[in-house]
């Protein structure tokens, strides 16, 4: 099984649905969908040399430098990037980091969203966190693997709100809470409403985001809120 990502260029933003009709009809045919960019290119240039092909290594390095499940092929039009799932997480974030410098959106077909966007694009939400990558539009699945990620060298996510409203969890000693433990919090504008509480309770972190982003206020009624 592998993880698989699609870069090329847009000159105006576009949705998830749009990427992936866009990708079928290139993969039924459709060559001339995706115009040459010579950003395409840099951006292939600098993946393979942060991952090098894989019939570049010998079988003593294929282990620790090998991440392709299929080296990508040389495009300057649009980049499949196919990877083993135990290395997904740092190819995605390789990807992601290098699509956004080079002005390129990328499709990430198991979690459909297109992230990063076109430049001038405004995601209704936004995903940050301390060392990954920003993520506009996440969907639910997104939101439930990135409380997988928080602990581990990432001590806090950040779903923010087109209007400036937010939620954040942060976990154990970063956030000021203890070690097994999530801090919750929201702000509703203004500083004067930033509320917090905290549990031990990973679902319950999961949630916040989901409900948050669904404009469900559950959440709310869920905890015990104090004033920050």
């Amino acid at each position: 099984m592998s993880f698989d990502l699609y870069v090329w260029h847009e000159n105006q933003p576009i949705t998830a649905a749009e990427a992936r009709a866009k990708l079928e009809r290139w993969g039924n045919g459709g060559q001339d969908l995706f115009a040459p960019h010579p950003a395409v290119g840099r951006f292939y240039e600098e993946l393979l040399d942060r991952f090098p092909p894989l019939e570049s290594l010998g079988k003593e390095d294929i282990d620790r430098l090998g991440v392709w499940s299929t080296t990508p092929e040389r495009s300057d039009a649009i980049v499949a990037v196919s990877c083993v799932w135990s290395r997904a997480d740092e190819v995605d974030t390789a990807v992601l980091t290098l699509a956004a410098e080079h002005g390129l959106v990328c499709y990430e077909s198991g979690y459909h969203v297109v992230n990063p966007n076109a430049p001038g694009y405004v995601a209704p939400f936004t995903l940050s966190s301390e060392n990954l990558p920003t993520m506009p539009d996440p969907d639910a699945r997104r939101l439930e693997w990135i409380i997988g990620q928080v602990g581990k060298g990432n001590g806090y996510v950040i779903l923010d709100r087109a209007d400036g409203w937010f939620v954040q969890v942060g976990y154990g000693d970063i956030a000021g809470v203890p070690t097994g433990t999530y801090s919750l919090e929201y702000q509703e504008g203004s500083l004067e409403r930033h509320f917090r509480c905290q549990t031990a309770d990973r679902e319950a972190a999961v949630r916040l985001l989901q409900e948050f982003r669904a404009g469900d206020e559950t959440w709310k009624r869920r905890h015990t809120w104090q004033p920050l």
